[in-house]
């Protein structure tokens, strides 16, 4: 057996667009936003809580007006900031006034991207993959915007139209493209890290990012969802199946049965149909990581397969991810966070699992493996998580917040109440 490769190496920031520095306290990755996200979770579930603490950690986040520019997105300024307030369920009259406000802001947020990318199409550029992926671009927006939809008291038709907006350029995302002779994804991006296809204009290369974090995975989670949250747009569904054909075609296994998918393609890949070695190894699984490994790509899959109602693509895309969670996958793992480490891992499975009981009842013999493997994965959760984090490390992604997280989810065998884990594109708008 091939050893499996470790992740992409992983910044401890995200990259951001536009010029400027950041302000750490309007951070959901290192910030003032990440200690209130886990503050309303622990307030919620556990003795251990306040919510005068919420309160304090929410204040402290909002001290200043929210990041409205081209650096915001789901983890950075007012869109983070909308989500974690969203969070705060039956206490989200406390902070009406401040949502109404980061309302505003996500939707002039979205509709600057949006004319940016006008613009862009009618300069004849191609867009980033910063553009439509979860952490920084559309799909991050567009998780927030059905979030705050779904939560309105009352229809708020500029939140409306900015997701459609914002589902109408995914669903273009999701239609193929074709580069000289090659077909390719159409979240397909140019880059120059690979050799140039037969066929394709000469210094054109680039990729499809295949993963939650960073590609088509996560504009697949976005429209899955709004699909079953009823918030359709022209072309909603079958742009759903789109990329779940690409998935299909490109689904890889294991002499141990182990599904897994590739981190990125490349031209030269897409035109011949086939994985390039890595070296002279035979191409093998990255780590089983939400970001970029089979549980997040699985848990896209999982929920297409229930927007859709289609119960023989949901079973095996819960079968996918059980797969993963054995020795040889999990043992290599030795990071307890969320993007690239046991702690994402984890609570993907769980929400997968939760959502494989739900629609498969336990008295059903045929019930899938995945819930019988989710002890195993919370097992290595434990185990990477003895070392824990500097006291002082706020961070939610990389660190002690998104840590504690989990350790509640372990506590109680059960997702995060708050809809905390949402902010990684896994969950539902409910």
């Amino acid at each position: 057996m091939i050893a499996a490769p470790r992740s992409p190496r992983r910044s401890r920031h995200l990259p951001a667009e536009g010029d400027g520095p950041q302000d750490p306290a309007q951070s959901l990755v290192d910030g003032d936003l990440a200690r209130a996200l886990f503050a309303v979770e622990l307030a919620t579930t556990s003795p251990e809580g306040s919510w005068d603490e919420v309160t304090d950690s929410l204040l402290a986040a909002t001290r200043t007006r929210a990041d409205r520019s081209a650096r915001a997105s789901l983890f950075y300024g007012a869109p983070a900031a909308g989500f974690v307030l969203d969070t705060t369920g039956a206490y989200r009259t406390r902070w009406a006034h401040q949502l109404a406000s980061l309302d505003q802001d996500l939707v002039a947020v979205t509709m600057d991207r949006l004319a940016a990318v006008e613009a862009r199409v009618e300069a004849g550029a191609s867009p980033k993959d910063s553009e439509f992926n979860l952490v920084n671009g559309m799909s991050g927006l567009g998780f927030v915007l059905l979030r705050r939809v779904v939560h309105q008291p009352a229809r708020n038709e500029d939140l409306e139209r900015a997701l459609a907006g914002v589902l109408t350029y995914l669903v273009d995302r999701a239609q193929d493209r074709v580069l000289g002779e090659v077909l390719l994804p159409g979240w397909w991006t140019p880059d120059r890290h690979h050799t140039t296809a037969p066929g394709a204009p000469v210094g054109v290369t680039g990729h499809a990012d295949f993963g939650m974090a960073l590609g088509g995975a996560g504009i697949l989670a976005l429209l899955a969802a709004s699909y079953r949250a009823g918030r359709h747009v022209v072309g909603h569904g079958e742009a759903i199946d789109k990329i779940v054909g690409w998935y299909a075609r490109w689904r890889q296994e294991t002499p141990e049965r182990v599904v897994w998918w590739p981190n990125r393609l490349s031209l030269e890949e897409l035109r011949t149909g086939h994985v390039a070695p890595i070296g002279r190894d035979e191409p093998s699984p990255l780590d089983p990581t939400w970001a970029h490994g089979t549980p997040g790509i699985g848990r896209a899959l999982q929920m297409a397969a229930i927007a859709r109602k289609d119960q023989q693509a949901r079973l095996a895309a819960e079968n996918a991810i059980a797969s993963c969670l054995i020795q040889s996958q999990l043992g290599p793992m030795n990071e307890p966070d969320l993007y690239g480490g046991t702690g994402g891992m984890y609570l993907t499975v769980l929400r997968a699992a939760e959502d494989a009981e739900r629609f498969h009842p336990l008295s059903d013999s045929r019930i899938p493996p995945l819930l019988h493997r989710l002890s195993v994965a919370g097992s290595a959760v434990s185990r990477t998580s003895r070392v824990l984090p500097d006291p002082d490390d706020s961070e939610f992604l990389y660190g002690r917040f998104g840590t504690r997280l989990v350790f509640e989810s372990l506590r109680r065998r059960a997702s995060p109440v708050c809809g905390g884990d949402g902010v990684l594109g896994i969950g539902w708008a409910e």
